[in-house]
């Protein structure tokens, strides 16, 4: 199989599709904000070699200087890295703490935030930095696992002080207590798991996650037709209807194995 790659940064308006890689279906969507004047500063991607893939999205903090740089620079340095690499040879902890000292060196007041995951065969590994999201969902549709997002109300709600409903509309849902350009960082990493058949992946920006519901994201994505709740979910951002929450950039990647 040839290498798949793609590299989504700075984007004007919108992109997204629909790509196969090994026993895999994956679907991309970038969308810059609707409202404000600022350019996009996510970034999005996915790099698919003959044994492994790795995709996820980095986040560029508004309010600070050079988001949208810190983002293009941490997943150019993931793409590098990947690129010289053999299956065996790659260390991710090693490739985020990398990541990280790039940015302080090059930006020391930009920061964003970083979400991927690892395919090696069919054992995938998560990592995060910050508040962007990772869902992990069965074939039945049962979210199996959730990031923590690394903030104020993220602790929160995985406390149980606050619904994650409730947490969407929380004074505080903006506040990040870690990312990339961090010092010292706090690296979330989950174990490994096996995915099989119809189980699927979510990574997103905080654009998506701070407008839907964990509930309403399964209902569109946990099972059923992979196409169908791609492009319902797509539509769905494009159009912004009534209670959306916040106008952001939105990025994700979602995945499921097939076959």
């Amino acid at each position: 199989m040839d290498n798949i790659e793609i590299f989504l940064h700075n984007i004007e308006k919108e992109e997204k599709s629909i790509i196969d890689w090994n026993d895999y279906r994956i679907g991309y969507f970038i969308q810059k904000n609707q409202t404000k004047e600022s350019d996009n500063q996510d970034t999005l991607f996915f790099i698919g070699k003959e044994e492994f893939c790795l995709f996820g999205v980095a986040d560029g903090a508004g309010g600070h200087p050079n988001g949208m740089e810190a983002s293009y620079l941490v997943g150019e340095s993931i793409f590098q890295y990947v690129r010289t690499k053999k299956a065996d040879d790659v260390q991710l902890i090693h490739l985020i703490e990398e990541a990280n000292f790039k940015v302080r060196e090059k930006y020391p007041e930009a920061y964003t935030t970083l979400a991927f995951a690892a395919l090696f065969g069919n054992e995938l590994r998560s990592y995060s930095v910050g508040d962007s999201e990772i869902q992990y969902f069965n074939s039945s549709g049962t979210t199996i696992y959730n990031n923590i997002p690394q903030s104020p109300v993220g602790y929160a709600i995985e406390a149980g002080y606050l619904s994650q409903e409730e947490g969407l509309d929380h004074n505080d849902r903006n506040l990040v207590n870690n990312l990339i350009g961090d010092e010292h960082l706090r690296i979330e990493v989950a174990s490994r798991v096996l995915l099989k058949k119809g189980y699927s992946v979510l990574i997103g920006s905080d654009g998506l996650f701070d407008n839907l519901t964990h509930d309403e994201l399964r209902g569109f994505i946990g099972k059923g037709s992979f196409d169908e709740g791609f492009k319902s979910l797509c539509r769905f951002c494009e159009e912004r209807k009534e209670g959306w929450r916040k106008d952001d950039d939105i990025s994700f990647l979602f995945v499921r194995k097939v076959r």
